[in-house]
């Protein structure tokens, strides 16, 4: 078939959509957030498309469509990756395994590796591999490095008694308690006196079942992993035998071309190809001269999709959600497959203006080949570059769920949709009024010796009272200027009161850090319980008369709780695992997907029931609990950065990235606060409609004019054009980066001839 055929999609928001959606074509769904887009690409494509071809190869032939749509028709095997797609935490996967090119590499070693001692024994591939267990270096389990904790840095007046040394950790009053009960005799002993068994037990715990007590090394691993500025006393060190290497010491005597395969994972991607590219063909034989000819067109590619700053030994957990998906991207290309339906989410996420051509180029390249491309993007560029946008609309939640538009760029342009007035510039983005563009050095916060990662050594002065937007090229040191430096930094001087290498703190009241990070992983973490207004509710139903007939708590309305339903705990379906990591997710035949037991549900407030609550949006929530203002506050704010479509029961696991930060910010904005707050906000604008972007530039000139200062990490132009000041990192990613190339405000950045961003500004 040559399209694909939806009647009556009504998942969420969808309002029986009908659609013809070409195949073989690149087709970009878009909208404004909450317009319903992702419920047609995702919940009923992507979701039918797996369903479907799991039942013609015989597996699940039970599932039903749970009435999300008529028909559809013209479906075949669909492949997607998330924005929000949890990463895998596993230190072992890393760029390197997941690209497949380390066992490459390892197969060239073990074929025509340079032995120093002639003697040794010939190495197999898997001796190569930090993987396996004949591969990986015993002293760090194949991860390169481990902490060390600095007893003489954290304790260093002979003095201080055990008790003193938990109080300088801040350790609360409840572990207190207990560490009082097990070391009490202690307290009063200054640490350095305690017997050898205690000092051991005390730093670093003890096991029962593999699980660890409650120690210093405890303390300070859960204080590193918030992002706290612990290095002086928690330090990462790299492996003494394998020097970071990760392999064993058989293979590091192994080399190629006078490198071990261990120094070739710690190169990045582009000067791993400049050392490939060196060796001369009469070194090796036929069988490497292959291996290394497919190396060389991988890394190719992946340097293509702006992910040469990458090195092997990257660990996957660490990228951002862009560069998990150019990496997806990557491995399908080179697959070659054909006839699929690929849906993308915001593949543009997290790249510079300038570097977008090249993974469209490679989205065009996958539809050349055969496939149906579909899109889920805001992007001005790929929106232009599409054989047929999808606009869904008008509005969010309960407005929107309509087809607004369909059909090529040309008639777009006629179509005068919410979204296609700003993509003409018929309606402008939101322009702040009032630009400061006077630096002031006594007004500002002052980083030294900023040289975490790639950076070098550098010296950053950031305006205060003011918006000031950080840019530059994909790994040119963004996040390691703000997440890994002001930030632990800012959170060391506000936790210990001390802080090397920061100067100005004293001239902000406090600091609120708003990053992408999902919020919660879990289906039981909700807008409604991570702003604080959950416990309310079920207190409110709690006292209505039915529930105090029936003798029920607050706990009867939760469902993780006593009101959970007893086949589904609570969930709503039922989850079947096919594989360790992939699986569909079957409605519960008890609740229905309600997720509560059945006497919760006969409860009523105002004449609704708690899932009924669930269901409602934020701003049908408003309306009704007109009168409780302590869950109508928090509301309202979310209602005020256009997040009133979000519904209050919604996993905020399926939060965007762009979403998850609002949700973020609107919790800060409800608590009672002074002003003069720093906030930093790392690419909010990741999965916003230029619609949805000038509501939050909205929401960030009001903080700025109240009084507070706002660092913004964006490649968003629109956002970087309404900075006070910008600061550009560059010139490159990874090792060719690291340095700053320009600052000042938007308008010295347009005339710098060393900005890569003044351009486009």
């Amino acid at each position: 078939m040559e399209e694909i055929k939806i009647q009556g999609a009504r998942i969420h928001n969808l309002k029986n959509i009908n659609l013809k959606i070409p195949k073989r074509q690149l087709v970009v769904i878009t909208g404004i957030s909450g317009s319903g887009k992702s419920s047609l690409a995702f919940d009923i494509l992507f979701e039918e498309g797996k369903n479907q071809y799991l039942q013609s190869i015989g597996i699940l032939t039970g599932l039903d469509n749970e009435d999300r749509f008529d028909m559809i028709e013209g479906i075949g095997p669909t492949v997607a990756v998330h924005q929000n797609t949890v990463r895998q935490s596993n230190p072992r996967s890393t760029v390197g395994t997941k690209t497949g090119i380390l066992n490459q590499l390892a197969l060239v070693y073990a074929c025509d590796g340079e032995v120093l001692d002639e003697h040794r024994e010939h190495l197999s591939p898997g001796q190569f591999l930090y993987t396996t267990a004949e591969g990986m270096c015993i002293s760090c389990q194949g991860r390169g490095s481990y902490f060390d904790i600095k007893l003489e840095q954290l304790i260093p007046d002979k003095t201080t008694t055990l008790f003193e040394v938990y109080e300088s950790l801040k350790v609360t009053s409840g572990f207190l308690r207990i560490l009082k009960k097990k070391y009490g005799e202690y307290f009063d002993t200054p640490f350095w006196h305690l017997p050898e068994d205690i000092q051991s037990e005390v730093v670093y715990g003890t096991y029962d079942n593999g699980k660890q007590s409650y120690c210093l090394e405890r303390i300070l691993k859960n204080a590193f992993e918030k992002g706290e500025d612990v290095e002086e006393v928690y330090v990462k060190t790299i492996c003494k035998d394998c020097q970071g290497e990760r392999i064993s010491d058989d293979a590091r005597e192994v080399f190629l071309r006078g490198k071990r395969i261990g120094e070739l994972g710690q190169m990045t991607l582009t000067s791993l190809l400049k050392f490939l590219d060196g060796i001369p063909g009469e070194e090796l034989s036929q069988f490497s001269k292959n291996v290394i000819k497919s190396v060389r067109q991988k890394l190719k590619y992946l340097i293509q999709f702006r992910l040469g700053h990458l090195m092997l030994y990257r660990e996957m957990s660490s990228l951002s959600g862009g560069e998990v998906q150019r990496i997806f991207l990557y491995r399908h290309l080179e697959s070659g497959m054909d006839s699929l339906i690929y849906i993308f989410d915001e593949p543009m996420a997290g790249l510079h203006p300038s570097e977008k051509q090249n993974v469209i180029k490679a989205i065009k390249k996958l539809r050349d080949i055969g496939n149906t491309v579909l899109v889920v993007e805001h992007d001005k560029e790929m929106i232009f570059q599409a054989d047929h946008i999808i606009e869904i609309g008008p509005k969010a939640g309960v407005e929107g769920g309509i087809v607004v538009y369909q059909g090529d760029y040309e008639k777009y342009e006629k179509a005068d949709t919410l979204l296609s007035q700003y993509i003409f510039n018929k309606c402008l983005v939101f322009e702040r009024k009032v630009k400061k563009h006077i630096f002031d050095k006594q007004n500002s916060l002052t980083l030294d010796h900023a040289d975490a990662h790639y950076l070098k050594d550098l010296t950053v002065e950031f305006p205060l009272h003011s918006m000031v937007g950080i840019a530059g090229l994909s790994g040119s040191g963004k996040s390691s200027l703000i997440e890994e430096t002001l930030l632990k930094r800012l959170v060391s001087a506000k936790k210990y009161g001390r802080a090397i290498g920061i100067a100005g703190v004293e001239r902000i009241s406090g600091f609120v850090r708003i990053s992408q990070a999902p919020i919660g992983r879990s289906s039981n973490s909700t807008p409604a319980s991570y702003i604080g207004i959950w416990d309310k509710v079920r207190k409110l139903f709690a006292k209505q008369p039915e529930a105090k007939k029936r003798n029920m708590s607050a706990g009867h309305f939760s469902f993780h709780s006593k009101g959970a339903c007893p086949d589904c705990g609570g969930s709503g379906y039922e989850r079947i695992f096919l594989t360790a990591d992939f699986s569909v997710d079957k409605q519960c035949q008890t609740c229905h997907g309600k997720r509560f037991q059945e006497e919760s549900l006969f409860v009523k407030y105002k004449g609704k029931s708690i899932t009924d609550v669930l269901e409602m949006s934020i701003e049908e929530a408003c309306s009704f609990f007109l009168g409780q203002e302590s869950i109508v506050k928090p509301l309202r704010i979310l209602e005020q950065m256009g997040m009133n479509y979000l519904t209050l029961g919604q996993p905020t696991s399926s939060l965007s990235g762009g979403e998850a930060q609002r949700v973020k910010l609107a919790k800060e904005l409800g608590k009672q606060r002074g002003g003069n707050i720093l906030y930093v906000l790392d690419e909010p604008t990741t999965g916003l409609s230029m619609y949805d972007t000038a509501l939050l530039l909205k929401l960030l000139d009001n903080l700025v004019l109240n009084g507070n200062s706002v660092i913004i990490i964006e490649h968003n132009i629109e956002v970087l054009k309404n900075c006070d000041y910008i600061i550009e990192l560059g010139p490159e990613g990874g090792d060719m980066g690291g340095e700053i190339i320009a600052k000042g405000t938007p308008e010295q950045l347009r005339d710098n001839p060393n900005s890569k961003t003044g351009r486009y500004l």
